[in-house]
């Protein structure tokens, strides 16, 4: 007997692991922070280091899919999406100091 899983929106498989994109604010991106996410069990949160990358993935061990044979927990893999603000929603000293001074490479 074959048994098929609808695939998700909110996650994608890959054997046992899962992987889940979450957004994350530019501040936390760049300074660090927690966020709340929702898992397929519970609530967690999430430390964000500094410096993060737009699709850094974080891992969790043991929040994956439960092997059949085996008995194991694949792991949940967190993948960062960095949202940018608009540029018209900032301050307008910060535009014109950015653009001077954030490197352009």
């Amino acid at each position: 007997m074959k048994i098929h899983v609808a695939p998700s929106s909110e996650y994608e498989r890959e054997g046992d692991d899962l992987i889940k994109n979450f957004d994350v604010s530019l501040h936390d991106a760049l300074f660090g922070g927690k966020i709340a996410i929702d898992t397929l069990e519970k609530e967690i949160k999430l430390k964000i280091p500094e410096n993060t990358k737009n699709g850094q993935r974080f891992r969790v061990k043991g929040m994956g899919i439960k092997n059949r044979k085996s008995g194991e927990r694949g792991d949940l893999y967190l993948q960062a999406n960095v949202v940018l603000p608009k540029v018209s929603d900032l301050d307008d000293d910060l535009v014109e100091m950015m653009k001077k001074k954030l490197p352009k490479e």
